[in-house]
């Protein structure tokens, strides 16, 4: 694999096996891995290591400002990256693989990097990706100029100064696939409130006929939002989100979709051999860029997204606990759409709540709520209207009464 893969002729005399890898870090350093969603993840390394504490450890923080807290200082020091990679080129240029993450930043921190490079990953991921280099912390960095999804802003390389690099593993190993959700009745329902929802925009001229660029989140009911759009009259279709599900793929397969920018695959087993195995048909119109822009509020309020996520429940008052992953997008969309069955699988539990456990989305930025019974569509009401619109529309009619009563209880809706 050496031949075409490592073409760095310093960086060949530094190929080991992964626990010679492994051997190379201390006891007490810290190690920052690559990855995203599961995708671009090293494995001969971790694995060499055993259990290892990631850094940064235990961080509950949104995606697009992990990368300028870490190059603030906030999380401490980073002694080793260990960065997978589809090829190393000459002169500290890399090929990522299928996602991109952090992987630069690590790449830019770390005292000594370990590359691990996977011929898994198609040579024809080259082209793939968008880098951006640049100031990247407060009084230096400049706006992001992106205004359109599928945009280049940055290089087609991360970069890496050779001498830091302490070993090159070389691995042929796939990525953990991420399984596809099963889409049920119950999903189709929701999914096709969403899609007659963006027929109702469009018939009032607040949306053009080829929407705006889509961010749909993980679960079964975004998955079945873009099964949906598959089959509805909207064409030439962009996204720009973190992760690229099967469903996206699908949209490209068929053309609706033109483009599609992201941060890292999140791919079925088959979605990835189907994406592998004709890599170049995906070439310039998937584009996989450092999580810092694939997240970037700026960037996301200029494009004006259309973002679908998942939630766990919500509360009379608007506020959202949602599925990880949602606060950069629907935070700074220009529309958002919360969706998840009214009730538990069991039906015994109602995920309209007088209060949320944990607020995600404050009311002020949810803008429709979706369940199986309906669809709420909160823009422009007050508080007492809010809570009147998602009792009535989106809770199970057995917990109704209950909800009104603890709504006319809370002052503001009195």
């Amino acid at each position: 694999m050496t031949g075409d893969r490592i073409l760095d002729a310093a960086l060949v005399a530094r190929v080991m096996s992964g626990a010679e890898a492994a051997a190379q870090i201390g006891p007490r350093e810290t190690l920052a891995f690559s990855g995203f969603a599961g995708a671009g993840r090293p494995k001969a390394v971790p694995e060499a290591l055993g259990e290892v504490q990631e850094w940064p450890a235990g961080i509950d923080v949104r995606h697009s400002r992990v990368a300028q807290h870490a190059l603030s200082g906030f999380y401490g020091a980073l002694d080793v990256a260990v960065v997978e990679v589809a090829a190393v080129l000459p002169d500290g240029l890399l090929v990522p693989g299928s996602s991109v993450g952090n992987s630069q930043t690590w790449l830019d921190l770390a005292d000594t990097v370990i590359l691990e490079v996977n011929s898994r990953h198609p040579r024809g991921y080259e082209g793939f990706h968008d880098i951006h280099h640049g100031p990247r912390l407060p009084l230096l960095r400049a706006p992001i100029q992106l205004t359109t999804p599928m945009q280049r802003i940055g290089d087609p390389f991360m970069l890496v100064d050779p001498a830091k690099v302490v070993a090159v593993v070389e691995t042929d190993r796939p990525d953990e696939g991420t399984p596809s959700s099963p889409i049920d009745e119950l999903s189709r329902t929701m999914a096709d409130l969403v899609v007659d929802f963006l027929r109702h925009e469009v018939r009032h001229d607040r949306l053009h006929r080829s929407l705006l660029p889509l961010h749909a989140g993980a679960g079964p009911v975004p998955d079945a939002v873009l099964a949906g759009l598959q089959k509805a009259e909207f064409e030439h279709l962009t996204a720009y989100t973190d992760t690229i599900h099967d469903g996206l793929l699908d949209l490209l397969d068929s053309g609706k979709l033109i483009g599609v920018s992201a941060t890292s695959l999140a791919l079925s087993e088959a979605g990835s051999r189907r994406f592998d195995g004709d890599v170049h048909h995906y070439k310039g119109r998937v584009l996989l860029r450092p999580q810092e822009i694939s997240n970037h509020p700026e960037v996301i309020c200029r494009l004006g997204l259309i973002a679908i996520d998942s939630m766990t429940e919500v509360d009379i008052h608007g506020n959202v606990n949602a599925v990880d992953g949602s606060s950069d997008f629907a935070g700074n969309a220009h529309l958002n759409f919360f969706v998840a069955p009214s009730t538990t699988e069991q039906g015994t539990v109602s995920r309209v709540v007088p209060s949320v456990s944990r607020v995600d989305h404050t009311a002020h930025e949810v803008q429709v709520v979706v369940t199986e019974q309906g669809v709420a569509d909160l823009r422009g009401l007050s508080p007492a209207a809010r809570a009147r619109r998602i009792i009535d529309s989106c809770a199970h009619p057995d917990f109704r009464e209950q909800l009104t009563e603890a709504a006319e209880s809370a002052r503001p809706y009195r």
